[in-house]
């Protein structure tokens, strides 16, 4: 485990509640590499299979895309068909909302099976430059997950070495 790995995990230990954006402010790390700490499971996706990827999220019936920023969250639900790449965006145009998603800004994607309020999520993260996530992507239908799971199986998940700390 390296001193980062080691840090991220004391801290996950006495801030239980902390967000992935909370520990790398605080740790000076990679927000990707603390979401990856809070995480079941995590495939590191090329950014060369991106288009795999948008394909397999259009496949999907519903899910739910998550952008973030440090003063605002917006969480919409879109049908994954409705997704069009134009150049170097994904775009969803609907009744009532319009959301577009600079692709060229992935360096690689995220995929994650992590624990959540309301039980297991299943996501592709997609990572920039600088390892901020700028954009998830969720699954809303057991289909989806099954679909997702069935997709990362073509890659190696990532040896996550969580140390159980005692916090006294």
């Amino acid at each position: 485990m390296t001193d980062q790995q080691h840090a991220i995990q004391t801290y996950i230990a006495t801030h239980p509640a902390a967000r992935a954006s909370d520990i790398a402010a605080a740790l000076g790390c990679a927000e990707a590499e603390a979401l990856s700490a809070l995480s079941e499971t995590v495939w590191e996706i090329p950014d060369t299979d991106l288009p795999q990827v948008l394909s397999e999220i259009r496949a999907w019936p519903r899910a739910m895309v998550l952008v973030r920023n440090a003063d605002a969250v917006a969480e919409v639900e879109v049908a994954g068909e409705g997704g069009r790449v134009s150049g170097e965006w994904l775009n969803w145009i609907e009744e009532g909302f319009n959301l577009h998603v600079h692709i060229a800004s992935t360096h690689y994607v995220l995929a994650l099976v992590r624990r959540g309020k309301r039980g297991m999520t299943y996501s592709f993260n997609m990572v920039n430059q600088a390892g901020q996530v700028f954009c998830r992507f969720y699954t809303r239908t057991p289909a989806a997950r099954r679909r997702f799971l069935n997709f990362c199986r073509a890659y190696t998940p990532r040896k996550l070495e969580k140390q159980v700390l005692w916090v006294g």
